[in-house]
């Protein structure tokens, strides 16, 4: 006896039920696909439309004058903190500026660097992590830039002037020689740079030896080291150097380019500062010399 949702079927005529089972599989599968689809679209545009979606919508509960006046706030922050040579981090400018309205903080945030632009010729850029510590002598010579690094969520003020407002005329230096600290910071990056990316603390003592800069009353080396690795323009690591004496009381120290350094320095001007340390005594070869110490590609550089 048949169920009444069933007719005798033969090899080539399935059963309703079994017909149902089948179409229940396939809209099963046609459902998995559509959610599949749906899913890749929404990672594809929401790391880039849904966040700012949702600041727009978290930023319209801030009336006008609400909206420029944390703008400004930010603006200000950036500029106070780039003042002491210190990072602005993400969660400063919650905390000091936006405070129940963090989910605003894309709006305000991109607001405040269309401002910095605009009126100062600056913009805020995210600092890259730190190189892990490594042991030994030699640089990796890979690029300056950690893309790959995670998101470190601090930020220092970036130059974005055209090139041509790029010169130190136009700036109003302090009185205690800051543009001779900038120009011995440029020349201890560049060498750093061309002698694989790292400098030893010996090799380090060495140049200033060579640049007449040990006793030299202008500079007190010891502090502005001290000073650079503060500021984020040098990073210090210890190191097990095989070649360190064993009964020296002297750590064993490695230099590298700082996170502000990396932001601040493009590779490009550290070329044209070496060419134009050497001047017309510069060798046929000097950007082979370049390319085969620091690993930069000349052909590459904007």
């Amino acid at each position: 006896m048949l169920d009444e949702d069933e007719t005798e079927a033969g090899p080539s005529r399935p059963t309703r039920r079994t017909a149902l089972r089948n179409e229940g599989a396939g809209n099963v599968q046609k459902r998995r696909r559509r959610d599949e689809e749906e899913s890749e679209a929404s990672s594809n545009e929401g790391s880039v439309n849904q966040p700012s979606t949702l600041a727009e919508k978290a930023a319209q509960k801030l009336t006008t004058d609400e909206l420029e006046r944390k703008v400004k706030d930010v603006v200000r922050l950036a500029l106070f903190s780039e003042l002491r040579k210190q990072p602005i981090r993400r969660d400063d400018m919650v905390k000091k500026v936006l405070h129940e309205h963090s989910r605003a903080f894309q709006v305000v945030f991109d607001k405040a660097q269309e401002r910095l632009e605009d009126i100062f010729g600056m913009s805020l850029a995210e600092l890259p992590s730190k190189e892990k510590k490594s042991f030994g002598t030699g640089g990796s010579r890979k690029p300056v830039g950690n893309k790959d690094k995670p998101s470190t969520k601090s930020y220092v003020l970036k130059n974005v002037l055209p090139q041509e407002y790029r010169v130190s005329d136009i700036i109003s230096w302090e009185k205690n020689n800051e543009e001779d600290i900038m120009g011995l910071l440029t020349v201890i990056l560049s060498l750093i740079h061309v002698n694989g990316r790292v400098l030893s603390d010996d090799q380090l003592a060495h140049y200033f030896r060579r640049l007449y800069l040990v006793d030299n009353d202008k500079f007190d080396l010891e502090k502005l080291l001290s000073t650079f690795v503060k500021q984020g323009y040098l990073d210090k690591q210890k190191t097990n150097r095989s070649d360190q004496s064993q009964n020296s009381e002297k750590e064993p120290l490695e230099y590298r380019w700082g996170p502000r350094a990396k932001i601040e320095m493009p590779e490009s001007n550290l070329v044209e500062f070496i060419r134009a340390l050497f001047g017309r005594d510069a060798p046929s070869d000097l950007d082979k010399q370049i390319e085969r110490s620091s690993g930069i590609d000349l052909m590459n550089l904007v």
